[in-house]
């Protein structure tokens, strides 16, 4: 299939779903500073507001994946997109730290039927890998899109009317755009019925047999934990070198959405043109995001040594667009190596990786080093806080490094195949 037979329509009402995913995601790093003065928390405990969400999103992902491959995957995304949307709602009327961590925890629920099933729903349209890797990649704009209107929205309604009022309006975009899934044709998965899959534990066991598929999620897991450490403390980084905390939110919004744009979609487009004529277009994709990721570390490591906000934008820019560059290329890869029948369950036990061993994990940990050097050094919160941030740019560098291991482990399987 051509670019341009693309189906844009469908492709575009996905995007739009993806945005208000991650911008319901996000609103929580956007309003961070407040929601630790309000119910008293410390660092580590504040990294547990980002990671709350990943509890319900990492356990049910696979579920929705292994269903993903059986059933009606338009019903699966609907009932989840109305599902995170009223569960972002009942965070704004928290009472307290325990109920608005469990209410995050549900939104990840809703939002696992999403992320696991959108790839092969879009695999069972665009079967060419080239142009699927081209319609990812207008579909994971809604990454950084998405993030920044929540850093964006979040900053100035926290600082307008209050951070509720902002969880409270985020339920009404979801319950709309559900109703969406009526209009979207029924897919044709006549094989996918008729064949005999393997069970939950067999799926795994099949992915896990992969050594291309096991480096490309290694990988994976490795970003996302630099992605969601930085997300997670960004603000009030920022704030630490003498920029307003509302204002840091917004010109972190603005530089994300730009560097997604630019990073998601041109690296993707870039991507696919790069290796329409390779005989190896996987190993191809893993050599492009490798070698963009590694680009991009010393960029990330300078940024938070400095102590002007700007240079730290500045720095941050070319960063962010080289960790975007390869979101379309690794989703591709993982779509094009799954085992055959389980592309959706691929998705989901890559998301219960990436969350539970990067999103997760990273800002409990980065917290963690921060109140370490406090507690043991001394050292003035905001230096603790930089030092902390730097473990996102030692899990960039050796996410690299996996990915071109798997690149030359697809080369290598490529060579034994023939």
């Amino acid at each position: 299939m051509s670019i341009r037979k693309l189906p844009y329509g469908l492709i575009a009402f996905l995007t739009l779903i993806n945005i208000l995913n991650f911008f319901d995601r996000y609103i929580v790093q956007a309003v961070e500073p407040v929601l630790k003065s309000e119910f008293g928390l410390s660092n580590q405990q504040s990294g547990l507001l980002g990671a709350a969400f990943v509890v319900g999103y990492v356990f049910f992902s696979p579920l929705f994946g292994f269903f993903g491959d059986r059933v009606d995957r338009r019903i699966l995304m609907a009932v989840g997109l109305v599902a995170w949307s009223l569960f972002t709602g009942l965070g704004g009327l928290a009472p307290g730290f325990a109920v608005f961590l469990i209410a995050r925890m549900l939104v990840g629920v809703g939002e696992a039927s999403f992320g696991a099933i959108v790839p092969s729903f879009l695999k069972g349209r665009v079967q060419d890998m080239v142009a699927l890797n081209s319609a990812l990649s207008i579909f994971y704009v809604a990454i950084p899109v998405g993030s920044a209107l929540g850093y964006i929205a979040g900053g100035q309604m926290a600082a307008t009317w209050g951070w509720r009022t902002l969880f409270m309006l985020a339920t009404v975009p979801g319950l709309v755009l559900a109703f969406g899934f009526m209009f979207v044709a029924k897919e044709s998965r006549v094989a996918s019925v008729t064949a005999v899959r393997p069970s939950f534990f067999s799926g795994i066991a099949s992915i896990a047999k992969s050594p291309v598929l096991r480096l490309t999620i290694l990988g994976y897991v490795l970003q996302t934990f630099a992605l969601n450490g930085i997300a997670m403390f960004v603000v009030r980084h920022v704030a630490n070198l003498g920029m307003p905390e509302d204002v840091a939110a917004q010109y972190f919004g603005i530089n994300l959405a730009v560097t997604g744009f630019l990073g998601a979609l041109g690296g993707g487009q870039l991507a696919s043109r790069l290796v329409v004529n390779s005989t190896l277009p996987v190993r191809g994709l893993l050599l492009f995001v490798g070698l963009t990721t590694l680009f991009g570390v010393p960029f990330l490591s300078a940024a938070l040594l400095l102590s002007t906000p700007w240079l730290f934008f500045a720095l941050c820019f070319v960063a962010q667009i080289s960790l975007f560059a390869g979101t379309a290329p690794l989703n591709s890869v993982l779509v094009a190596r799954a085992p055959t029948g389980l592309e959706a369950f691929t998705q989901g036990m890559t998301i219960f990786a990436i969350q539970l061993f990067g999103s997760a994990l990273a800002p409990v940990f980065i917290g963690w080093i921060a109140d370490a050097l406090i507690t043991s050094t001394q050292i003035a919160e905001g230096r603790a806080l930089a030092f902390g941030l730097q473990l996102s740019s030692i899990a960039m560098v050796v996410a690299a490094i996996v990915w071109l291991m798997a690149a030359k482990k697809e080369r290598q399987s490529s060579s034994q195949a023939v």
